[in-house]
């Protein structure tokens, strides 16, 4: 039980500590954003999104390449640590999202009222201009959930194959993707992603975001506490 609980706290801490930072990061873009607009009074669109979407990335490179060795070097058993991971994961994709709507709502209210021209840009304009809390805010947690699945995996990839052989499946990867697109017709799949319901879409995306991020799971059941090196 205790190694159940020092893991957790230990990676609660690091979540705090990313979402704290983050959020103070992000916060103060948006006053300077407010400061310009209202000292020079003019109206420009801006994005707030970048700093907060960065800390769920920098938590899961966190999380797996530093925390993990520190957990198991203190007793927690590989399962135990990604059962805590996934659940704080979660918070913090959760909690980064949800200051992120919190500031966007505080700012649609300053435009609407016609204080600040200052406009913040969602994903969730995808779907549609007129302002909607909650189909906005389900977009940005999934586009959360994505970039979280999508770190976690690529940094256990890493981890797992050593930077030679991670270099090679993604250089791999992406020369098949490139020759795929040039050589195919995707005119059907443009038309789909046209067509389709943009709410959907996102969900999709994280749900494969949190496919990737289960997916890592197997992969560290057995992931050696030191990475490779380039030459392994």
């Amino acid at each position: 039980m205790n190694a159940i609980r020092g893991t957790h706290r230990l990676i609660l801490d690091d979540m705090r500590w990313f979402l704290k930072l983050f959020t103070l990061i992000t916060l103060l873009l948006v006053l300077a954003y407010v400061a310009v607009g209202l000292i020079f009074d003019v109206s420009f669109p801006a994005a707030a999104f970048g700093p907060m979407y960065g800390g769920i990335c920098g938590f899961a490179v966190s999380g797996m390449v530093a925390i993990f060795p520190v957990a198991i070097g203190l007793g927690s058993t590989r399962t135990q640590f990604m059962k805590s991971f996934y659940l704080n994961s979660a918070g913090m994709v959760i909690g980064g999202i949800t200051v992120l709507n919190v500031i966007y709502v505080l700012m649609h209210l300053l435009h609407a009222s016609g204080i600040l021209g200052v406009t913040l840009y969602q994903p969730g304009q995808l779907y549609t201009s007129a302002y909607e809390w909650y189909s906005y805010y389900w977009v940005d947690l999934m586009v959360g959930f994505f970039i979280l699945g999508l770190s976690a995996f690529i940094t256990v990839s890493w981890i797992r194959l050593g930077f030679r052989n991670f270099f090679i499946v993604f250089f791999t990867i992406a020369l098949g993707l490139t020759l795929y697109i040039t050589l195919s017709d995707l005119s059907g799949l443009i038309r789909w992603i046209v067509e389709t319901n943009s709410v959907l879409l996102f969900t999709l995306l994280g749900a494969i975001g949190g496919c990737l991020l289960l997916s890592t799971y197997p992969m560290m059941k057995h992931v050696p506490l030191v990475r490779k090196g380039s030459k392994d």
